[in-house]
């Protein structure tokens, strides 16, 4: 006695895989910054895929403005 039918039941599985993907939620991409209170407890992921984390380290700031270093941002390559 045969209870399922295999070709209804892969087409079933189909059309329910197939309205379950087109009626999935949009993503929503949320920031988070580093704190100090939250430093040790994230990991981050940068643009080209490596993780990182955050150690704070309190620095006097520079009178002069020559002396403050800029640096550029990664890209995704």
């Amino acid at each position: 006695m045969k209870f399922i039918s295999l070709p209804i039941f892969l087409i079933s599985l189909s059309i329910g895989l197939f309205i379950n993907y087109i009626t999935d939620p949009n993503t929503k991409t949320v920031f988070v910054y580093p704190t100090p209170d939250n430093y040790d407890k994230i990991q981050y992921k940068g643009k080209n895929d490596t993780c990182f984390g955050f150690t704070p380290k309190e620095v006097k700031c520079p009178t002069n403005e020559k002396e403050i270093e800029s640096y550029t941002v990664e890209e995704k390559r």
